[in-house]
Protein backbone atom coordinates (compact mmCIF):
# COMPACT_ATOMS: atom_id res chain seq x y z
CA UNK A 1 0.00 0.00 0.00
CA UNK A 2 1.20 3.43 -0.84
CA UNK A 3 1.08 6.19 1.67
CA UNK A 4 -1.27 8.92 0.58
CA UNK A 5 -3.47 11.62 1.77
CA UNK A 6 -5.99 10.61 4.42
CA UNK A 7 -8.69 12.33 2.37
CA UNK A 8 -9.09 12.61 -1.37
CA UNK A 9 -8.10 16.05 -2.54
CA UNK A 10 -10.91 17.63 -4.55
CA UNK A 11 -10.35 18.32 -8.20
CA UNK A 12 -9.51 21.80 -9.21
CA UNK A 13 -12.61 23.75 -10.14
CA UNK A 14 -12.61 24.45 -13.86
CA UNK A 15 -15.17 26.76 -15.41
CA UNK A 16 -16.77 25.16 -18.43
CA UNK A 17 -16.35 26.80 -21.83
CA UNK A 18 -19.22 28.15 -23.85
CA UNK A 19 -18.46 26.17 -26.96
CA UNK A 20 -18.17 27.17 -30.56
CA UNK A 21 -20.53 29.92 -31.60
CA UNK A 22 -20.94 31.04 -35.20
CA UNK A 23 -22.19 34.50 -34.25
CA UNK A 24 -18.72 35.57 -33.14
CA UNK A 25 -17.57 35.88 -36.75
CA UNK A 26 -20.29 38.48 -37.34
CA UNK A 27 -20.90 40.12 -33.96
CA UNK A 28 -17.31 40.92 -33.02
CA UNK A 29 -16.24 42.68 -36.26
CA UNK A 30 -19.55 44.56 -36.48
CA UNK A 31 -19.21 45.81 -32.90
CA UNK A 32 -15.62 46.88 -33.45
CA UNK A 33 -16.54 48.63 -36.70
CA UNK A 34 -19.33 50.48 -34.93
CA UNK A 35 -16.85 51.64 -32.29
CA UNK A 36 -14.36 52.79 -34.94
CA UNK A 37 -17.12 54.91 -36.48
CA UNK A 38 -16.87 57.10 -33.37
CA UNK A 39 -13.79 58.61 -35.02
CA UNK A 40 -15.20 59.00 -38.56
CA UNK A 41 -16.89 62.17 -39.83
CA UNK A 42 -20.63 61.81 -39.28
CA UNK A 43 -22.34 64.93 -40.59
CA UNK A 44 -21.47 68.21 -42.26
CA UNK A 45 -22.66 71.22 -40.32
CA UNK A 46 -21.87 74.88 -41.01
CA UNK A 47 -19.31 73.92 -43.66
CA UNK A 48 -17.23 71.59 -41.45
CA UNK A 49 -17.29 67.92 -40.61
CA UNK A 50 -18.65 66.88 -37.21
CA UNK A 51 -17.14 63.82 -35.54
CA UNK A 52 -19.12 61.83 -32.95
CA UNK A 53 -16.10 61.81 -30.62
CA UNK A 54 -16.71 65.55 -30.17
CA UNK A 55 -20.17 64.91 -28.66
CA UNK A 56 -19.88 62.61 -25.59
CA UNK A 57 -23.66 62.55 -25.18
CA UNK A 58 -23.92 60.60 -28.44
CA UNK A 59 -21.31 57.94 -27.61
CA UNK A 60 -23.75 55.27 -26.39
CA UNK A 61 -24.17 53.26 -29.61
CA UNK A 62 -20.42 53.25 -30.22
CA UNK A 63 -19.54 52.20 -26.66
CA UNK A 64 -22.19 49.49 -26.73
CA UNK A 65 -20.71 48.28 -30.03
CA UNK A 66 -17.32 47.87 -28.37
CA UNK A 67 -18.81 46.17 -25.29
CA UNK A 68 -20.84 43.77 -27.42
CA UNK A 69 -17.74 42.93 -29.49
CA UNK A 70 -15.88 42.09 -26.29
CA UNK A 71 -18.88 40.10 -25.01
CA UNK A 72 -19.00 38.15 -28.26
CA UNK A 73 -15.48 36.81 -27.79
CA UNK A 74 -16.11 35.67 -24.21
CA UNK A 75 -15.49 31.93 -24.23
CA UNK A 76 -15.70 31.24 -20.50
CA UNK A 77 -18.27 31.92 -17.82
CA UNK A 78 -15.82 34.36 -16.28
CA UNK A 79 -15.76 36.30 -19.56
CA UNK A 80 -19.56 36.31 -19.74
CA UNK A 81 -19.69 37.57 -16.16
CA UNK A 82 -17.24 40.41 -16.94
CA UNK A 83 -19.17 41.35 -20.10
CA UNK A 84 -22.44 41.36 -18.18
CA UNK A 85 -21.00 43.66 -15.54
CA UNK A 86 -19.64 46.02 -18.21
CA UNK A 87 -23.01 46.19 -19.99
CA UNK A 88 -24.76 46.69 -16.66
CA UNK A 89 -22.47 49.64 -15.85
CA UNK A 90 -23.12 51.10 -19.32
CA UNK A 91 -26.89 50.84 -18.73
CA UNK A 92 -26.53 52.64 -15.38
CA UNK A 93 -24.48 55.38 -17.06
CA UNK A 94 -27.13 55.71 -19.77
CA UNK A 95 -29.82 56.09 -17.12
CA UNK A 96 -27.73 58.60 -15.18
CA UNK A 97 -27.06 60.75 -18.23
CA UNK A 98 -30.72 60.53 -19.18
CA UNK A 99 -31.80 61.63 -15.71
CA UNK A 100 -29.46 64.60 -15.67
CA UNK A 101 -30.25 65.76 -19.19
CA UNK A 102 -33.99 65.06 -19.17
CA UNK A 103 -34.35 68.30 -17.25
CA UNK A 104 -32.76 70.14 -20.20
CA UNK A 105 -34.74 68.77 -23.12
CA UNK A 106 -37.41 66.16 -23.69
CA UNK A 107 -35.26 64.21 -26.20
CA UNK A 108 -33.14 62.80 -23.39
CA UNK A 109 -36.20 61.09 -21.92
CA UNK A 110 -35.73 58.61 -24.78
CA UNK A 111 -32.20 57.95 -23.57
CA UNK A 112 -33.50 57.47 -20.05
CA UNK A 113 -36.11 54.97 -21.27
CA UNK A 114 -33.58 53.12 -23.42
CA UNK A 115 -31.22 52.86 -20.44
CA UNK A 116 -34.06 51.47 -18.32
CA UNK A 117 -34.93 48.88 -20.97
CA UNK A 118 -31.28 47.87 -21.33
CA UNK A 119 -30.88 47.54 -17.58
CA UNK A 120 -34.08 45.51 -17.44
CA UNK A 121 -32.78 43.13 -20.10
CA UNK A 122 -29.27 42.69 -18.69
CA UNK A 123 -30.70 42.54 -15.15
CA UNK A 124 -29.34 43.81 -11.87
CA UNK A 125 -28.26 40.32 -10.77
CA UNK A 126 -27.11 37.11 -12.28
CA UNK A 127 -25.34 36.24 -15.48
CA UNK A 128 -26.73 34.64 -18.62
CA UNK A 129 -25.47 34.58 -22.17
CA UNK A 130 -29.05 35.00 -23.36
CA UNK A 131 -29.16 38.42 -21.68
CA UNK A 132 -26.08 39.49 -23.61
CA UNK A 133 -27.67 38.46 -26.90
CA UNK A 134 -30.92 40.28 -26.06
CA UNK A 135 -28.98 43.41 -25.10
CA UNK A 136 -27.24 43.20 -28.47
CA UNK A 137 -30.57 42.93 -30.27
CA UNK A 138 -32.10 45.90 -28.47
CA UNK A 139 -29.06 48.14 -28.76
CA UNK A 140 -28.36 47.33 -32.40
CA UNK A 141 -32.04 47.83 -33.23
CA UNK A 142 -31.99 51.24 -31.53
CA UNK A 143 -28.74 52.09 -33.33
CA UNK A 144 -30.28 51.02 -36.61
CA UNK A 145 -33.15 53.46 -36.07
CA UNK A 146 -30.79 56.23 -34.92
CA UNK A 147 -28.33 55.94 -37.80
CA UNK A 148 -31.13 55.29 -40.29
CA UNK A 149 -32.68 58.60 -39.29
CA UNK A 150 -29.35 60.39 -39.72
CA UNK A 151 -28.67 58.67 -43.06
CA UNK A 152 -31.72 60.36 -44.56
CA UNK A 153 -30.33 63.83 -43.83
CA UNK A 154 -28.55 65.75 -46.56
CA UNK A 155 -25.45 66.36 -44.42
CA UNK A 156 -24.72 62.69 -43.65
CA UNK A 157 -21.14 61.60 -44.25
CA UNK A 158 -19.30 58.28 -44.37
CA UNK A 159 -19.41 57.71 -40.60
CA UNK A 160 -23.20 57.56 -40.55
CA UNK A 161 -23.42 55.12 -43.44
CA UNK A 162 -20.73 52.82 -42.04
CA UNK A 163 -22.42 52.97 -38.61
CA UNK A 164 -25.72 52.04 -40.24
CA UNK A 165 -24.12 49.04 -41.93
CA UNK A 166 -22.35 47.98 -38.73
CA UNK A 167 -25.66 48.21 -36.84
CA UNK A 168 -27.31 45.95 -39.41
CA UNK A 169 -24.57 43.33 -39.06
CA UNK A 170 -24.56 43.66 -35.27
CA UNK A 171 -28.30 43.02 -35.24
CA UNK A 172 -27.86 39.98 -37.49
CA UNK A 173 -25.03 38.69 -35.28
CA UNK A 174 -27.07 39.21 -32.11
CA UNK A 175 -30.05 37.38 -33.60
CA UNK A 176 -27.76 34.51 -34.59
CA UNK A 177 -26.30 34.57 -31.08
CA UNK A 178 -29.74 34.23 -29.53
CA UNK A 179 -30.60 31.34 -31.86
CA UNK A 180 -27.40 29.49 -30.87
CA UNK A 181 -28.11 29.55 -27.15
Amino acid sequence: MEAGWPVDVPRRHVLPGLGVRRHRQLTMPAGLLLFVCLFLPAVRSCGSDVYPVEAPLLWHPYIYGLLLAVAAVATTLRGVRAATIALRVAAYVCIGVGLVLATQTAWFVIELLLGGVLLGVIGVRGVAEKRLALTGIIMSGASLLWFGMWATSSGALIGIYVSLGASIFLLAGSLLWLSEI
